[in-house]
C-alpha cells in the first residue's frame, strides 16, 4: 500500500470533490436568486391610476402658457448676427401668473417673503414655495402696482413726445414745462388727449422714488419699447378718507416735478423745476436763501402752489442732491380736513430732460411731535395709504420716513362725504 493511501489520501481527495461541488452548487444558488429581474423600459404612462383626464388637460395648458409666456435667454459672450432680448421681471412674472390655476402656485403668488418661499418651498412643495418667494414682487415697482383692486391711486402715463398714433409732437423740453402749467391749472385729463397714453395703468399707494434712470417709468408702464425716457408725465387720481381731524401739509420734492392737488386746490409744488409758475429753483438759489431781492420772484411764488415767497424747506444727510439743487424737500401751505371725510387728491410727477428721476411725497400733521433727524428736520410720515413701506434704498434723494404714520384709506363709491 502506498504511503498517501496509509495517511488517508483517499478520503481526502473524495472529501474535497464533495465541497468543490457542494460550494458550486451554493454558488450558483446564490446568483442565480439576486440576478434582478429585466426591466422594461416604457415611456408612456400605464393605463391605469395617475391623475384623471381633466388633470392631465390643465397641465398640458399650464405648459403651454408657460412656453407661450417663458422669457427669451440671452447665450452670453456668443457672436452672431441676432441677439435675443435679455429676460425680464414682467415676462417672468407673466411665466408665473401662467401656472396660477394649479393649487399650489395659486396659494403662493398671494405670499410675500422671499425668506418663507426658500422655507417653504423644501417643506410644502415647489408651488407654495415660489408663490411666497415671488408674491411680493409688486412692492418692486415704485410707480404703482398691477392689481386694480389696490387701496391706491389710480395712475396714467403720458408720453408728450407723441400723438395718440405714434407721430412726433417735436415738442421742447420748455414746452414739455409749459403743457404741465396749463394742466395743472384745472387737471382735465381730456387736455392730455392729444398725447401717447400707456395702454397700462398702475394702482399707486405713496410716492417714494429714491434717484433711478427715467426710463424706469416707461418700463413700469410696460411701454418701454415705445417710448424715450423723456418729457413724459404720470398722473395718479383718486378720492381718499381722512384718517383724523387735524391741519396737515405736504413735504416733498420731485425731479424734475411734482405737483398735489387736494380737495381741488393746488396745495404743492416742489422740485427741479416747478409745475404751476415758471421758475427753477436750481437757478435761483441765492433768491430762496434771502442772499438776493427779486420782488417778480415774490410775485411769482405766492401765486404758485406754495403760496409763500420764502419757501420753508428740510434737509437730510440722504437727500444731497434735492438739498444743493433746491434746498431740500419743500413744505407746502396748510390745509384742514375732517376724520371720515373724503376728498379728491391728483399727483402730478413729470420727466423733463431725461436722465434721472425721483420723487418723494410725506404729510406733516401741523403741531404734531416728530423724531428729528441729525439735520434737524422732522422724520415725517408718507401719504400713504396701506401699510406697505417702501423697501430700503442706497440711492440718493431717499428720505427718511416714519413708519407708523397714519394711513389715508381710499374712498369707495358712492361715498357722499365729501370736503369739508
Amino acid at each position: 500500500m502506498s504511503y498517501w493511501r496509509r495517511a488517508g489520501g483517499g478520503s481526502l481527495t473524495i472529501s474535497i470533490i464533495v465541497h468543490v461541488i457542494l460550494l458550486a452548487i451554493g454558488l450558483f444558488w446564490v446568483l442565480s436568486v439576486s440576478k434582478p429581474p429585466e426591466k422594461k423600459i416604457d415611456f408612456l404612462p400605464p393605463a391605469g391610476g395617475g391623475g384623471s383626464p381633466s388633470t392631465t388637460a390643465q397641465q398640458q395648458k399650464q405648459q403651454q402658457r408657460l412656453a407661450q409666456n417663458a422669457p427669451r435667454i440671452a447665450a452670453l459672450d456668443a457672436v452672431g448676427a441676432m441677439t435675443l432680448p435679455e429676460p425680464d421681471m414682467t415676462s417672468m412674472m407673466n411665466s408665473l401668473g401662467a401656472l396660477s390655476s394649479g393649487g399650489g402656485m395659486s396659494a403662493g403668488m398671494g405670499g410675500a417673503g422671499s425668506g418663507g418661499g426658500l422655507g417653504n418651498g423644501h417643506g410644502k412643495g415647489v408651488g407654495d414655495g415660489m408663490g411666497i418667494g415671488l408674491g411680493g414682487g409688486g412692492s418692486i415697482n415704485p410707480f404703482g402696482m398691477t392689481d386694480p383692486n389696490a387701496n391706491a391711486l389710480v395712475g396714467t402715463f403720458y408720453d408728450l413726445k407723441q400723438t395718440p398714433e405714434r407721430e412726433p409732437t417735436n415738442i421742447t423740453d420748455d414746452e414739455t414745462k409749459e403743457v404741465v402749467r396749463k394742466f395743472v391749472d384745472n387737471w382735465n385729463l381730456r387736455y392730455l388727449s392729444k398725447y401717447y397714453k400707456a395702454s397700462n395703468t398702475l394702482y399707486q399707494t405713496k410716492i417714494y422714488i429714491p434717484a433711478m434712470d427715467a426710463g424706469e417709468a416707461p418700463k413700469a408702464f410696460n411701454c418701454a419699447n415705445e417710448v424715450q425716457p423723456s418729457r413724459w408725465v404720470v398722473v395718479y387720481s383718486g378720492n381718499v378718507i381722512a384718517p383724523k381731524t387735524g391741519k396737515f401739509r405736504f413735504v416733498g420734492a420731485g425731479d424734475d416735478i411734482m405737483v398735489v392737488r387736494f380737495n381741488k386746490k393746488n396745495v404743492f409744488d416742489w422740485g427741479y423745476t416747478m409745475g404751476t409758475v415758471d421758475f427753477e429753483p436750481h437757478l435761483h438759489i441765492p433768491y430762496l436763501t434771502g442772499q438776493n431781492d427779486n420782488r417778480e420772484f415774490d410775485r411769482l411764488l405766492r401765486s404758485s402752489a406754495m403760496k409763500e415767497d420764502k419757501i420753508k424747506t428740510y434737509q437730510y444727510e440722504t437727500t444731497q442732491n434735492w438739498n444743493e439743487k433746491n434746498l431740500g424737500l419743500g413744505v407746502g401751505p396748510t390745509f384742514d380736513v375732517v376724520a371720515g371725510r373724503t376728498y379728491p387728491v391728483e399727483i402730478l410727477i413729470s420727466e423733463v430732460p431725461g436722465g434721472l428721476f425721483c420723487a418723494a411725497l410725506h404729510i406733516e400733521e401741523v403741531g404734531a411731535d416728530y423724531n428729528k433727524a441729525s439735520t434737524g428736520s422732522p422724520i415725517l410720515p408718507l401719504f400713504r395709504f396701506d401699510r406697505s413701506l417702501p423697501e430700503k434704498s442706497n440711492a440718493d434723494n431717499a428720505p427718511p420716513f416714519d413708519p407708523n404714520g397714519p394711513v389715508w384709506k381710499m374712498a369707495k363709491s358712492g361715498d357722499t362725504k365729501f370736503g369739508i
